[in-house]
């Protein structure tokens, strides 16, 4: 095993990782709470969580916690196990018990990061901005239409990188189960968060693009995605990461990253069609 890759190990290993209490964010218990049914045995599956993004040759999408993530037709199956599932599922629950009631603000979103650029991740560009909307004027008629306005305009993403978080997005919003599992990560009243996320290849090198948004509202929003936000003035902060990903550290983690979280693939993961 190389020096490079030790300390890394030794990081995954030592990495305290959010709890799961039983039920508290599997889709089945989210499920029952949108007062859904789906069948049993989909249910209780715990398989491979590249399973979540479709079959290689085609786009596809999975909502990993609060982050959205799209991947284009070129990432390989084993690619949308290590580099993006593994990866995000691991960094958001790191993220989640190093931020505790933070965990809709910004300070989260730098758990993860720091957590993402120890598994394999090379940063690129890391850039906070701030804007302030007013449902009044903002043309925008919720939080989900915002951001995919604000993807389409960003030259971080290419063409086909904004189609495919934009059809992600409205597939995610237009499904009830879906945005009960989403919910459950990204909406705290007042305060909500969430993430969107384009994976690809790039000249046969791993690349992930993100943007996170806050919300910091004057009043309560029950849920982020659908929420008419007419009568709602928020201050939102946001960040555009670009990152590479290093594919031997990457598949050197694989396992370890894999018992630490259990292999728990629905706890945190649910696929979105597209």
């Amino acid at each position: 095993m190389s020096d490079e890759i030790t300390p890394l190990l030794a990081y995954v290993e030592s990495a305290v990782l959010a709890p799961i209490g039983p039920g508290l964010h599997t889709r089945a218990a989210c499920l029952t709470a949108a007062g859904l049914q789906e069948n049993s045995v989909a249910l209780s599956e715990a398989g491979d969580r590249g399973k979540y993004f479709g079959e290689p040759g085609s786009d596809g999408a999975a909502a990993i916690g609060g982050t959205l993530v799209s991947v284009l037709a070129n990432l390989t199956g084993q690619n949308r196990v290590n580099g993006r599932s593994n990866s995000l599922e691991f960094a958001s629950r790191v993220a989640a018990k190093e931020a505790g009631s933070d965990d809709h603000t910004s300070k989260y979103w730098e758990e993860f990061k720091t957590s993402l650029f120890q598994i394999g991740w090379l940063k690129q560009k890391d850039e906070w901005s701030k804007d302030f909307v007013d449902g009044q004027t903002s043309g925008a008629e919720n939080f989900s239409d915002y951001v995919i306005t604000n993807v389409r305009d960003d030259p971080l993403y290419s063409e086909a990188e904004k189609s495919v978080v934009t059809r992600a997005m409205k597939s995610l919003r237009s499904q009830a189960a879906k945005r009960a599992f989403f919910r459950r990560f990204t909406a705290g009243g007042s305060k909500g968060s969430f993430g969107v996320n384009a994976a690809t290849v790039n000249n046969g090198a791993l690349a992930l693009r993100f943007s996170v948004f806050t919300f910091k509202c004057n009043a309560a929003v029950d849920d982020y995605l659908i929420f008419n936000i007419k009568h709602i003035k928020a201050d939102v902060q946001k960040d555009n990461v670009d990152v590479a990903g290093n594919q031997r550290t990457i598949d050197g983690l694989r396992s370890k990253i894999e018992a630490k979280l259990d292999k728990a693939a629905s706890d945190y993961i649910d696929d979105v069609d597209i």
